[in-house]
């Protein structure tokens, strides 16, 4: 279907999903031009380093050209790049839609859970491509190892990151469908969590060879296929990590089993324990696709991270700044247990993402920040959504605050960065966390 259209406008390119998504198009042949209401280093990139033409705002000019145009789910239908396409009768593709017309005829990696895709997806596709698969890869975030969201190959293997936000990852179509872990989430599109389950049990019935899973997670024990392979750390699974040991800097090595067959050792650049469950999702996948094991491990120690995911801000002696987009309370306690490990004074810093998932996860997020010594609140990120009464950050931090730990409330990034202290007379660990343009603060710092 993609071949229908030469012409695409992208409104929202700015996204780091779509960006990623416009270089695919244009490496595809496509003309591709773009808008979005903020101009960034992304933005700045396409333009100059790709060619590809963008304006700020909106443009008729690329709108009354194009054959059809992309948008991002963040956009209202009063944008007036929309409001002006559809008036002229132009075809609309949500960012899932032209992902999925992307994926068809491509042997499809799609890699979905409620938490860690990016990361996965990313140590994935370098797996891959230091393995010689030399896949396409369309990544959730800026992948360390090449410097990009995206990255090219040469064979037909295509690696995506599948977002369940609207049911999105049911316009897929994979031959490998990775489920890592399933936590309610975005509740002011599925209302239930019965509701979301049932998302990824679609997803999961899309998929024509394997479903690999987390069988240490009790949900996604609930996703059947005919050919599951599963893995975990705690309960019996094809793949395991065994006699795990911490090194450096909240580091791990395990040894790998498969099928209670010892295959050797892998050593994590990468910080945090949630990353062994990343690496055995990984290693699922190598040994579906018949990779030698001194393959699978080259690309999984190779891994070096992906921006705003354990990413280092700033290092001293005594001061370490930390950035994470943990955004879910259970993606937060995770990576707060981790930075404890390292010793010294912990202090989190957090901007809540969306009015919505902070009313329906309050009391997890009230919990979640119990290894902190301090939690830092900024106002919450909307992203695409109005106020909801009642809803403020400074109610959450209210409520920490009567569990007893010590809070601080910040109305903005200038006075928040200027009490972060960056030789302080003890060792301090700050951990900058968020999903929204709390990137802003953590740049400001280095």
């Amino acid at each position: 279907m993609l071949e229908n259209y030469h012409k695409i406008h992208i409104v929202g390119i700015g996204g780091i999903s779509l960006s990623a998504i416009a270089l695919i198009l244009k490496k595809e042949g496509k003309i591709v031009t773009g808008t979005d209401v903020h101009l960034t280093n992304l933005t700045k990139a396409l333009k100059e380093n790709f060619g590809i033409p963008i304006k700020k705002g909106h443009s008729p000019q690329f709108v009354s050209s194009c054959d059809a145009l992309v948008y991002t789910s963040a956009i209202n239908e009063s944008d007036r790049d929309f409001s002006l396409a559809k008036k002229l009768g132009k075809p609309c593709f949500s960012r899932a839609e032209i992902l999925g017309m992307i994926s068809e005829g491509k042997r499809t990696i799609s890699v979905a859970g409620s938490h860690g895709k990016t990361t996965t997806t990313a140590m994935l596709s370098v797996m891959l491509e230091e393995a010689d698969k030399s896949p396409t890869a369309h990544i959730g975030g800026m992948a360390e190892n090449f410097g990009s969201n995206v990255h090219f190959g040469t064979s037909d293997l295509f690696v995506t990151e599948a977002c369940e936000y609207k049911d999105s990852f049911l316009h897929l179509t994979n031959e490998i469908a990775l489920v890592l872990n399933l936590s309610a989430d975005h509740l002011d599109y599925f209302k239930t969590f019965e509701n979301y389950i049932s998302s990824f049990k679609k997803f999961v019935k899309n998929t024509k060879k394997v479903l690999i899973t987390n069988y240490d997670d009790d949900n996604c024990k609930k996703l059947k296929h005919k050919n599951v392979i599963s893995y975990s750390i705690k309960n019996p699974s094809d793949v395991m990590a065994k006699n795990i040991k911490k090194f450096e800097n909240g580091r791990f090595g395990f040894e790998l089993f498969y099928r209670e067959k010892k295959l050797g050792n892998i050593k994590l650049k990468v910080m945090g324990f949630h990353n062994i469950y990343n690496a055995l999702a990984v290693a699922a996948v190598g040994l579906y696709l018949k990779l030698p094991f001194i393959k699978i491990k080259k690309g999984i120690e190779a891994f070096s991270g992906v921006e705003r995911r354990n990413q280092v801000v700033f290092e001293s002696k005594n001061c370490l700044v930390l950035h994470d987009y943990a955004h879910h309370p259970e993606e937060i306690s995770s990576t707060l247990k981790t930075y404890k490990e390292l010793g010294g004074k912990l202090i989190a810093i957090f901007q809540p993402h969306t009015f919505s998932r902070t009313k329906d996860l309050f009391d997890e997020f009230v919990k979640c920040f119990d290894c902190a010594d301090e939690v830092w609140f900024l106002p919450i990120y909307p992203a695409r959504e109005k106020p909801i009464k009642g809803i403020t950050s400074f109610t959450l931090a209210r409520q920490v605050a009567l569990k007893g730990k010590k809070v601080r409330y910040f109305k903005n990034f200038q006075l928040c960065r200027s009490e972060i202290i960056i030789t302080p007379d003890n060792k301090t660990v700050y951990a900058i966390l968020g999903a929204g343009d709390i990137v802003e603060l953590a740049s400001g710092l280095k």
